[in-house]
């Protein structure tokens, strides 16, 4: 069965070779680009993928808009901070070559900061539906953050790793925290969440307990501190977010957008 890889992206110059690489092996590389202004779209083209550009609607909705330029029935999505391992890769292929019953797999995603493996706390198990048929409904759904990927059917479970390396650096760690937060406050304040003083203080310790204790992050060293300390952060900064969208709603703060998100 012939095979799409698809990646949208946005100004993502600088780690979309690794991600173009680790697909070579599927029939069809197809590039959605949401509006790059770097050298993104020449950079897919050299190496052989067909780019298609989609205005940002939200990641569900630019997700599933991306979803339908794919040529083919099976669909391998990806995002450019992944990478698939060899290992994976002939999995897959083996999958497809014997005419998989199911209508999607899980992926097993290990993710990497500051180039060590995260074995533990709150970022594992992480397995992502990736890998699916569109004939099946492959598709996303879901609010401004944290979009779903699902499929109608079966669906079986992979064993070798998709590689995760989802910040550049400490400056891309605060960047993506303050958008993720934001936008997932913006979600839960429309459901009628607000913020006080436990979510704001007490949450975010209780929160950094779990990972690096109950969920045995220590075990990871350094970089099991370095994620309970991001994954408590986040926390902390959905709070704050939840309480200036309060403050904004009395007539106390700038105004804050409603609607919609923003590219990844």
């Amino acid at each position: 069965m012939k095979l799409t890889a698809l990646l949208m992206v946005k100004d993502e110059e600088d780690r979309l070779v690794g991600a173009l690489r680790s697909v070579a092996f599927a029939s069809e590389t197809v590039v959605v680009d949401t509006g790059s202004s770097d050298g993104t779209r020449e950079l897919a083209r050299e190496r052989g993928a067909r780019v298609e550009q989609v205005s940002w609607q939200g990641y569900a909705e630019t997700r599933n808009a991306a979803l339908s330029l794919a040529a083919n029935d099976w669909v391998l999505f990806l995002d450019a901070d992944e990478r698939v391992s060899p290992e994976l890769a002939a999995e897959i292929e083996r999958i497809l070559h014997s005419g998989a019953a199911e209508s999607g797999f899980l992926l097993p995603r290990l993710s990497y900061l500051n180039g060590r493996p995260v074995r533990h706390g709150v970022w594992v198990p992480d397995y992502k539906l990736r890998l699916a048929r569109r004939s099946a409904g492959f598709r996303c759904e879901g609010g401004r953050v944290h979009e779903v990927l699902t499929v109608e059917g079966a669906v079986g479970r992979l064993s070798h790793p998709l590689v995760h390396h989802p910040y550049r650096n400490v400056s891309d760690v605060v960047r993506k925290a303050a958008i993720y937060a934001r936008l997932a406050a913006l979600d839960r304040y429309e459901r009628g969440e607000r913020a006080g003083f436990g979510r704001l203080m007490v949450r975010p310790a209780l929160e950094f307990l779990k990972c690096y204790l109950l969920r045995l992050g220590f075990l990871d060293g350094t970089v099991g501190v370095e994620v309970a300390a991001l994954h408590s952060f986040s926390y902390f900064l959905r709070a704050a977010y939840l309480l200036e969208l309060d403050l904004e709603r009395k007539g106390r703060g700038a105004p804050v957008e409603a609607k919609g998100g923003l590219p990844a």
